[in-house]
């Protein structure tokens, strides 16, 4: 996935994405995000750096990211 086309269509089935990773990589896709698929820029639910994590660490972020933020929104 090199292009920001194909990060954002293999983002598409979920519906909220936490965009983790260096600086500029981050905000590169955050850009492309609200400049060419804008419909989809509210699936955007944080953006945090994280200087080359390994897969590992993305996935426990990811975890513990999601499960602060379910205890922060209304229980239906």
């Amino acid at each position: 996935l090199d292009e920001p086309h194909d990060v954002v269509d293999a983002l598409k089935p979920a519906q909220e994405w936490l965009i983790v990773g260096p600086g500029s990589a981050k905000l590169e896709l955050v850009k492309h995000v609200h400049k060419h698929d804008h419909s989809l820029s509210d699936r955007i639910v944080g953006i945090e750096s994280a200087d080359h994590p390994s897969d590992k660490q993305i996935v426990a972020h990811a975890r513990a990211y999601f499960k602060a933020a379910d205890r922060m929104r209304p229980q239906l």
